[in-house]
């Protein structure tokens, strides 16, 4: 098979997507497997082991438009491939599997401008690791649906330096796109200076917008208790340093998906989002935290900037305190599982 997976979103859903080329490999180990990303989720996936190449695609900057979705297709005939898997279910991308001319086109039910010639049902928001996979049973039936995305980051020479010194290290991903899946500065901050007092090393990552709750963590925690990465570790880099630490906390955001790949657990802090739109850890990979029955959750399905009921009760209500407990019984529970085996 020589394959194009195009999935355009975010870092964190082209993350999550990796398990799909992973099962095509192991299907068919000789399949070629290429895959069409925004710039910035390219490196990230040229860290998959399971991907030959990674094709950019620039629909906000040079690419944009109709005419940039018609001219990329040309240029993805030009690799004659033979199987396109189509995830991303824009009118854009839709538009750019219209005009490919590869034998099989595969998608999901419902993305009637695409011009498929396999059609799956969409499983919904339940589990998006699977539903990545879904694609794959309409050529091969017995396709594992629970196969997950792997990532080899490489070595974080600080990040592991830092690691060593501690029983436990605790990555730390403060920061999102969307304001009101933040949990908070300063409720990182004080997760951080009860962790450090148990002699918990800290690991801060995120792009140059957490700068501001990384400087808090730092305060908090003591700098010889924290490892500030913050604005300056790439996608890759962040996965190593999460891949020697013993788990990560996070928003519903990539960092959480980025530690799924590269087998470290997570436990992910859910607000105006829901672990049912499918982006929880997979069992046995981490743990949600969030508040169960709460009116006004989900209220939208990325996330947005203000409060719609301007309260932001749905991050404001989970307590430092709660976060601590759970990640100390992950903690304790990590060290049980080392002394059985």
């Amino acid at each position: 098979m020589r394959a194009l997976i195009i999935e355009t979103a975010f870092v964190g859903d082209v993350i999550v997507s990796l398990g799909l080329a992973r099962e095509i490999k192991r299907l068919e180990p000789g399949s070629f497997v290429a895959y069409l990303v925004r710039p910035e989720a390219a490196d990230i996936v040229r860290a998959c082991p399971d991907v030959d190449e990674v094709i950019h695609f620039d629909k906000y900057g040079d690419e944009r438009g109709r005419s940039g979705a018609i001219e990329k297709a040309e240029q993805l005939n030009a690799k004659n491939f033979d199987t396109v898997f189509a995830l991303h279910g824009s009118r854009r991308s839709q538009l750019i599997v219209s005009h490919l001319t590869a034998a099989r086109k595969i998608g999901f039910e419902g993305m009637r401008h695409a011009g498929l010639t396999h059609s799956v049902p969409d499983s919904g928001w339940s589990n998006r690791y699977e539903r990545a996979i879904l694609p794959l049973t309409a050529l091969c039936p017995d396709a594992q649906r629970d196969t997950l995305p792997r990532l080899e980051c490489g070595a974080h020479p600080k990040a592991t330096e830092f690691a060593s010194r501690f029983k436990h290290t605790v990555v730390l991903a403060p920061g999102s796109v969307w304001e009101t899946k933040k949990w908070g500065n300063s409720k990182f901050a004080s997760l951080a200076q009860t962790l450090s007092a148990r002699h918990i090393g800290i690991i801060i990552i995120g792009g140059a917008d957490a700068r501001d709750a990384a400087e808090s963590i730092v305060t908090a925690a003591g700098k010889d208790m924290t490892l500030d990465l913050t604005g300056r570790s790439s996608y890759v880099e962040s996965g190593a340093a999460i891949a020697v630490s013993s788990l990560l906390v996070s928003n519903d955001s990539a960092p959480a998906h980025l530690a799924v790949a590269v087998g470290t657990p997570v436990l992910t802090i859910f607000g105006p989002t829901v672990s049912a739109f499918g982006f929880a850890p997979p069992l046995g990979r981490g743990e949600v935290i969030e508040i169960q029955n709460m009116w006004c959750r989900p209220c939208a399905s990325h996330g947005s900037n203000t409060c719609p009921i301007y309260t932001h009760a749905c991050m404001e209500d989970i307590g430092v305190e709660t976060v601590a407990e759970r990640v100390i019984a992950a903690l304790s529970s990590q060290a049980s599982r080392s002394l059985s085996s």
